[in-house]
């Protein structure tokens, strides 16, 4: 299973729950200090996409 990155990169994906968990954790990573607040926001939006395309590879499976 594969999945493409919002920069065009293909992730191959083997443990499909486990990949699930972690961009869930990822995408709601934020730093305590807000001069990261820009790199986080890019960040969390990164992540996210990555978190929907896995739960619609959920669904197909």
């Amino acid at each position: 299973m594969q999945i493409t990155d919002n920069t065009g990169k293909v992730i191959e994906v083997e443990n499909l729950d486990l990949a699930l968990m972690q961009a869930d954790d990822y995408r709601h990573f934020r730093h305590f200090d807000t001069a990261f607040a820009e790199t986080d926001q890019k960040s969390q939006i990164y992540w996210q996409d990555i978190y929907d395309k896995l739960l619609l590879l959920k669904e197909e499976v």
